[in-house]
């Protein structure tokens, strides 16, 4: 059997599987909403996806200003890091931080404009935004821990409508495999709740492996992008698309 067939087998044995995750159906006040955001910060250094996401941005970032917009940003905190991290290389910096219920604390946005950076809190649904496209398609959509919500139609239209908006696209998920799956079975030992550990096994079922985001994103956009698409660090999953050939 080739690696083609095994690939193809491996998947139809572990198909992806997309479950709503208890965080998103809670009010961003609830106290089990706003320890699960905490665990999910810690969650995050543990993954390294400040790092991941930084170098995979250092690769598209071309143009300055930067103009940058996060799709279900939260609470602020990654992209906070992600500021520290490259201020000096990005001065004034244009960001939009979008969620349905962005829970951004003001001292996570003086933070961000503290570094020179000029910040927007969008508070809206990520159909209803993408469906009003840039007159200058140059911003970079950044997207963590997001995109492996979507499945079906519903991920086809999201990279459709991102393709529309953005110069790059670049996006750090879950990876579907079972070092990651274990690893989401453990989080008890680092004192997570119960709705972080629900949603870290459900993630992983719904997360991506291969090249399952790339040919999601060739048949919504189109031509004229290069993709990359790899595992990164020990449970996560990277997919970087730029324009050009």
């Amino acid at each position: 059997m080739n690696a083609s067939a095994q690939s193809a087998e491996q998947r139809a044995r572990w198909p992806r599987r997309v479950v709503a995750e208890l965080l998103d159906e809670l009010p961003p006040d609830d106290p089990r909403a706003v320890r699960s955001r905490r665990d999910l910060r810690v969650v995050n250094r543990i993954m390294g996806h400040a790092g991941l996401l930084t170098h995979a941005l250092d690769a598209v970032a071309t143009r300055q200003p930067l103009r940058l917009v996060e799709l279900g940003a939260g609470d602020g905190t990654l992209l906070l890091r992600l500021a520290q991290r490259r201020a000096r290389r990005w001065p004034k910096a244009v960001v939009t931080v979008l969620d349905a219920q962005p829970t951004v604390a003001p001292a996570t946005l003086a933070a961000l404009r503290a570094v020179g950076w000029t910040v927007e809190v969008i508070a809206a649904d990520v159909f209803e935004w993408l469906e009003h496209p840039p007159a200058d398609r140059e911003a970079i959509v950044l997207a963590n821990l997001f995109v492996h919500h979507f499945e079906g139609e519903r991920l086809a239209r999201l990279l459709r409508g991102i393709a529309t908006q953005a110069g790059a696209f670049v996006c750090c998920e879950p990876r579907r495999a079972r070092l990651a799956l274990l690893g989401s079975h453990l989080l008890w030992a680092i004192g997570c709740n119960d709705i972080t550990r629900h949603d870290a096994v459900v993630s992983v079922h719904a997360g991506f492996r291969e090249h399952e985001l790339t040919a999601a994103w060739q048949s919504a956009a189109g031509a004229g992008w290069r993709v990359d698409e790899m595992p990164a660090g020990a449970f996560s999953h990277l997919f970087v698309a730029r324009r050009g050939t």
